[in-house]
C-alpha cells in the first residue's frame, strides 16, 4: 500500500453503499446516505468508507467487512466469538482464532460469516474475521483455527486510516 486517494462519493453513490451495509450487516443505526461519506482507495482492491470521518467498512477484492471502529461503536452488529486473556496478544498481532481460546460465542453464524473476535474481560473488539466454521461447529471444536482474523488493530489497513486521522 502506498499513497491514500480520498474523495467524496456523490448523493447516489453513498445511497447505493449504505444500502449494500444494511443489506449485508446487522446496523445498531442507520447510515445516513446524506452525511458526508467519502471513500479511501487504499489499493486497487482495497477500499475503506467513511461516514462522518468515521471508518464504517472496507471493501477487500469485492468482499464487505465492517472496521473495527464500526463495531466497537456497536454502529454494526455481529455474531461474537469470546476468547480468554491468553489470546488476545496473539490475536492483536493476527493472528488467527484458535478452538482452545473460544471461552463462548454470542449470536449465530455459518462458515464464511463475518463475525467480531472479542476479548471475555472486558468485550473489547480484538479483529474482525472469517468464520471457518458454523456456530455449532466451533463450540464442539476441540482444537484448530476457528476464524480467520482479517482485520485487527496494528494491521496495514488500521496504520493507513490512522496516518490520516481517522483512528
Amino acid at each position: 500500500m502506498s499513497r491514500v486517494h480520498r474523495h467524496a462519493l456523490s448523493k447516489s453513490e453513498a445511497k447505493e453503499v449504505s444500502s449494500r451495509i444494511g443489506r449485508e450487516f446487522k446496523l445498531e443505526r442507520a447510515l445516513d446516505h446524506k452525511a458526508k461519506w467519502e471513500v479511501l482507495q487504499l489499493s486497487r482492491d482495497l477500499a475503506v468508507y467513511v461516514v462522518d470521518e468515521l471508518p464504517v467498512a472496507i471493501e477487500v477484492e469485492g468482499r464487505l467487512i465492517p472496521s473495527l471502529r464500526a463495531v466497537s461503536e456497536r454502529i454494526i452488529v455481529l455474531p461474537k466469538v469470546v476468547v480468554d486473556m491468553g489470546a488476545v496478544k496473539h490475536i492483536a498481532n493476527g493472528a488467527d482464532v484458535m478452538a482452545p481460546g473460544v471461552t463462548r460465542i454470542e449470536g449465530d453464524f455459518d462458515r464464511g460469516d463475518i463475525v467480531a473476535v472479542v476479548d471475555e474481560r472486558y468485550g473489547k473488539p480484538l479483529c474482525v474475521g472469517s468464520a471457518l466454521a458454523s456456530r455449532e461447529d466451533v463450540e464442539k471444536a476441540e482444537r484448530g483455527k476457528v476464524v480467520e482474523n482479517i482485520h485487527h488493530v496494528g494491521d496495514k489497513i488500521w496504520v493507513k486510516l490512522k496516518e490520516v486521522g481517522l483512528v
